[in-house]
């Protein structure tokens, strides 16, 4: 893996360019202030960024985190040994991908690594996926269905079903398999007559046929309702 390494320690510096060096990943620079930070994403393309937040110059690590969230799109990790209230708070609105406090060893950043970039994939994966259900045209879903897009009015959805990394949208005629998450999902669906009523169900209000205790049927598929999510269906229902 490609790293940048962010620190005006010079000591710091070389330290922890060792450690990534020991772990197998390249080193592809050693910047000691943001514009030397920027200067080298755009010459050498890194794939994860070591920041230390409290950088010399005009642009410290948190300012630094934004350009780089922005304008080069990889995960970055902040790292100090000592940052006040505010500072922190700065910190924590660029969504880090992990945290390192000084002095850390081997074992510290080898974990850091490995975890950002766990997380920085699966948020790359689920930007994709979301990608297949298309803006909302004429009350119809475009679904990309096995490299094609079939249209789906939104009045005959029934209910999605989430089925790992990917949602069965179900009408009464036929099921459709599509690369999405729920949540992206519901937002999409979210100015219709949908709810959702459990972490892997979304229904059409206007198809429920019944409501139990702590289900509720539309055809013959019985579906679950979970406590979390059953006072905002109930408040969704014209109750006499």
């Amino acid at each position: 893996m490609k790293i940048l390494i962010v620190e005006d320690d010079p000591m710091i510096a070389q330290s922890v360019e060792d450690i990534i060096k020991m772990l197998d990943h390249e080193v592809v620079g050693v910047a000691e202030s943001g514009d030397a930070a920027i200067a080298i994403c755009n010459e050498k393309d890194p794939e994860l960024a070591l920041l230390d937040i409290q950088i010399a110059g005009d642009i410290d690590g948190v300012a630094l985190a934004e350009i780089i969230r922005d304008q080069f799109d990889i995960p970055f990790i902040f790292t100090t040994a000592f940052a006040d209230k505010s500072t922190i708070e700065r910190a924590k609105e660029m969504g880090p991908f992990g945290y390192l406090v000084k002095p850390y060893g081997i074992k510290e950043v080898n974990a850091a690594i490995e975890i950002a970039k766990s997380a920085f994939d699966r948020l790359k994966k689920a930007e994709k996926a979301n990608q297949n259900i298309s803006k909302i045209i004429d009350n119809s879903l475009f679904l990309k269905v096995d490299n094609k897009l079939i249209k789906v009015k939104i009045e005959d959805i029934l209910y999605v079903e989430a089925k790992g990394d990917y949602a069965l949208f179900k009408t009464k005629a036929k099921g459709y398999i599509v690369h999405a998450t729920i949540k992206k999902i519901e937002e999409k669906l979210s100015d219709y007559n949908f709810q959702k009523v459990h972490r892997s169900f979304i229904v059409n209000l206007a198809k429920i046929i019944d409501i139990e205790e702590s289900n509720l049927l539309i055809e013959d598929k019985v579906i679950p309702i979970s406590r979390a999510n059953k006072e905002a269906l109930i408040n969704r229902l014209n109750l006499l």
